[in-house]
């Protein structure tokens, strides 16, 4: 399985592609953009500059030392949909990101696919989580659009994914691993992230009040959203699911953290690596969870928690005290 690590600056590749990163993604918003529409207006979901690449010459910088060193680099286009005008500017903008040589694009609007597939038939795609692809029938579809490649929402389940895979096997998979578990799903989100102290709307405390009685389905969910203030999100974590993941046939393991420090971001791509190790050497997957659980108390200093636990179908409360 691959290691997929964020990247937001070109002097900290080379330490990502040391750490055991196999793939690196970012993004990068051109002048023309911000002068039209600003950071604001996410070009890549993400509206702070920190989590952005300088420059044109940077972006290539970054090319060129992934390809240097057999890796792979995605550039993101992952908004939920762009305008007219917004997708025009976008042409030129990956025009010029393939003579930069970028190698794939990490979208989620099908317009924005169905207009780049023709001009820039040599691009990998792959469709980001926020187009929101949580069965096999919707993969599919994408896949009749150009789509190779596919990030799974992150509320789906190992066996989930599993099912998804097996039926669409022309595809390939990644899933979330480290960091950034949010309790909304991200397809379906409308929440702006803009906030300049980056706090984000699923992180600031509110209460559900219902005007009428609410089945028992609804009443947990509402416990749960109100449990999220007492956890941090960037704590997310699912080593524990490496296994079942592997026996799923999921191809990447995408880390979480545009915006990140690069120590952050390198920490978490050398546990990765060591527990993907782990995982091909080790036949008692209740010994592996204990050691994931474990290595998650040492790297956060925090216990675990289904609320980031990526995969809470392995969350023990019992074994992580």
């Amino acid at each position: 399985m691959k290691i997929i690590s964020p990247v937001d600056r070109l002097d900290e590749t080379d330490a990502l592609l040391a750490a055991g990163a196999n793939e690196l993604y970012g993004g990068f918003v051109p002048n023309d953009w911000q002068e039209k529409f600003s950071l604001l207006v996410s070009i890549n979901q993400r509206t702070f500059a920190t989590a952005q690449l300088a420059s044109w010459e940077d972006l290539a910088g970054v090319v060129t030392r992934c390809h240097d060193q057999g890796a792979t680099f995605s550039l993101v286009l992952n908004a939920p949909f762009y305008s007219d005008l917004q997708s025009g500017l976008l042409i030129d903008y990956v025009g010029e990101a393939v003579r930069q040589g970028v190698d794939e694009i990490i979208l989620a609007d099908l317009g924005l696919l169905r207009c780049l597939k023709p001009i820039f038939p040599e691009l990998g795609y792959h469709a980001s989580t926020l187009a929101h692809l949580g069965n096999a029938a919707a993969v599919a579809f994408y896949a009749s659009q150009g789509i190779t490649r596919a990030i799974l929402p992150r509320h789906l389940s190992t066996a989930e994914m599993a099912a998804i895979v097996a039926k669409v096997p022309y595809m390939r998979f990644d899933a979330f691993l480290l960091v950034g578990k949010c309790p909304n799903t991200e397809g379906l989100c409308t929440f702006h992230h803009s906030n300049s102290s980056k706090r984000w709307p699923c992180e600031i405390p509110y209460r559900l009040t219902p005007q009428q009685s609410v089945p028992d389905v609804l009443q947990r969910a509402m416990q749960r959203q109100g449990s999220w203030s007492q956890t941090d999100r960037r704590h997310g974590c699912g080593l524990c699911a490496l296994p079942a993941l592997k026996r799923a046939g999921i191809d990447g393991l995408k880390l979480v953290g545009r915006g990140a420090p690069t120590s952050q971001k390198v920490c978490n791509i050398i546990l990765v690596r060591h527990f993907v190790s782990r995982a091909l050497k080790m036949s008692d997957e209740t010994l592996f969870r204990a050691e994931a659980r474990a290595a998650h108390r040492q790297r956060f200093a925090s216990l675990c928690s289904t609320n980031v636990c990526y995969y809470p179908e392995f969350f023990q409360e019992d074994e992580s005290l």
